[in-house]
């Protein structure tokens, strides 16, 4: 059985009295600046990859891949070669088996893994993988045939001699374009001597509708976390069977969801709105208001029922019958406190947005997004739309982040990410996996804690204010931060980044600095974020920015 796990910062960490991150003339410094002696190698789609899941793919592409082993930058240059960017600002050309080009037929941008300390995976986009040994004097082994595709994770677990290989391609079915996740899994020949070689022991696809943002392989080789926008299908095991669907059963996957009810929410109340079903016309609903439960029910058919995530003033609730609806009116016990959900773990209610509330909260968080000293300034916030709290929190789709089991297909552990709290970045660290999640309008940090078949999301850091900054910025290409989370950075398709740093507990303010790589600086494709420093790839430079 699935168990749903629900995102509940830590209020020891929440700072509710700060107030904005506070413009500096100060301007991240360029410490280093590498000329690449070829450009970085960038692929457009092709004509017929011309689905929104392909732009997205390749717009939002991150030629800058952080090996989390050594703190190294790794990228592809236009020949296909693999270069190493060390802590010490030395870059190092990696030996690869450079296979030959007369035509590109890679289908995607190339890609990097890191699978251990050791093993590093490397994709060209095309039906190649490559698999180099550093301990072996960077001896490779390489894999064809395989599906065209992106890295999204690799692992490699030494106490069963298994490489888990994680690939995102975007497969055409029925005439539509969907996200496919292939999981390919191999065995060394010989562990003592990784070059020996190496065989296939077992092939899995998973499908989905919507985009993948991302995939942990957990440690342990049994479990993978997925972020994506719908829920991912099994469709496919070399080893074991897929049990599918009777097809009653996915005839009704496929129809139309009518919401049970709808609710809409200010900063004090709330409004539910059942529909009552034409069957009980002219009968009375039976209602019950607690503190922490809503319970509605006509004849024998529960309409409601269930835990509400936060207490209600349950004194104060009234409802009455409008034709042939129930309207609720309820009061928060917490007034500010707003809410992802109506009844805990219920997807049978749609909630509606309040545009009066939206425009409060945007009037009254403006300054937050400021990059201006005073708000007496004449100079307009530099990547502000005034729009964008609408665009960002009322628009639909949700994410659902799926903890789930390789061995029986199965989802064992859900937390699902509205518009309201989506995913503001995300970084692997050798154990585990770092997400920062906007909760209301703040962006807090969750690390992944897992003990066999025990999980869960640990809150161990807090960003105030800067979900909200984030929205605001229309132009953000990349929003990164360093494993310390001493700070965290949204940076721009070209020239431009802000850095804010994170506040001391209970502070008002924090500093917001420019990032600035000058007028003669090429598009930016890649960035990362160390604890000292961030790295900037372009077309043809590499820049080292001291934050420390």
């Amino acid at each position: 059985m699935t168990k749903i796990i629900e995102l509940r910062p830590k209020k020891n960490l929440l700072n509710n009295k700060f107030e904005k991150y506070q413009f500096s003339s100060e301007i991240v410094p360029i410490t280093k600046q590498i000329d690449l002696s070829k450009h970085v190698k960038h692929k457009e789609p092709s004509s017929d990859q011309d689905s929104w899941l392909e732009a997205k793919l390749f717009a939002f592409h991150n030629h800058l891949f952080k090996n989390p082993y050594d703190s190294s930058c790794w990228f592809w240059d236009e020949d296909y070669q693999v270069w190493q960017l060390k802590e010490d600002g030395t870059l190092n050309q990696i030996k690869t088996t450079q296979p030959s080009f007369v035509n590109d037929s890679c289908k995607f941008n190339p890609t990097i893994a890191f699978a251990d300390d050791n093993i590093v995976v490397l994709s060209r986009g095309d039906t190649t993988v490559e698999i180099i040994m550093i301990n072996f004097e960077s001896k490779s082994l390489v894999i064809q045939n395989v599906e065209p595709g992106v890295l999204l994770d690799a692992r490699y677990v030494k106490e069963k001699n298994l490489l888990i290989i994680s690939m995102y391609t975007i497969v055409t079915i029925d005439g539509k374009k969907h996200s496919k996740l292939v999981l390919l899994s191999y065995k060394f020949k010989n562990t003592a001597n990784l070059s020996d070689g190496i065989e296939i022991y077992q092939k899995q696809e998973l499908a989905m509708k919507g985009p993948i943002e991302y995939v942990f392989i957990e440690p342990n080789g049994e479990y993978i976390n997925l972020l994506s926008q719908d829920p991912a299908k099994f469709t496919y095991d070399s080893l074991k069977s897929i049990q599918n669907k009777d097809s009653n059963e996915v005839n009704k996957s496929n129809d139309i969801k009518i919401p049970k009810y709808s609710w809409s929410q200010d900063e004090e109340s709330l409004t539910v709105w059942v529909k009552i079903p034409q069957k009980y016309k002219g009968n009375k609903p039976k209602v019950k208001v607690s503190a922490t439960e809503i319970s509605v029910v006509i004849e024998d058919e529960i309409l409601i029922n269930g835990e509400v995530p936060f207490r209600l003033d349950y004194d104060l609730a009234t409802w009455n019958c409008e034709n042939d609806t129930l309207k609720l009116e309820l009061m928060k016990q917490e007034t500010g406190q707003m809410w992802n959900e109506l009844i805990k773990n219920d997807t049978d209610g749609e909630c509606l947005p309040n545009d009066a509330l939206a425009s409060e909260i945007h009037s009254r968080l403006a300054h937050l997004c400021s990059d201006q000293q005073s708000n007496s300034s004449d100079q307009p916030a530099i990547g502000f739309n005034s729009e964008q709290l609408e665009e960002c929190d009322l628009e639909g789709g949700e994410n659902t982040l799926q903890r789930i089991n390789l061995t029986n297909h199965t989802t064992t552990h859900l937390t699902i990410l509205t518009s309201h709290n989506r995913i503001l970045f995300t970084h692997k660290l050798k154990t585990c996996q770092v997400l920062c999640v906007r909760y209301n309008h703040d962006g807090c940090v969750w690390e992944s804690i897992d003990k066999g078949a025990e999980w869960e999301l640990v809150h161990k850091n807090i960003f105030p204010g800067f979900g909200y900054v984030e929205a605001s910025k229309t132009n953000k290409k990349f929003c990164i931060s360093p494993c310390n989370c001493s700070y965290v950075a949204i940076i721009e398709h070209k020239k431009h980044g802000f850095l804010y740093e994170k506040p001391q507990q209970n502070a008002l303010i924090a500093k917001q600095k420019i990032i600035d790589l000058g007028v003669d600086s090429t598009a930016i494709m890649g960035a990362i974020a160390t604890d000292n420093f961030i790295i900037l790839l372009t077309q043809d430079k590499l820049y080292k920015l001291n934050v420390s």
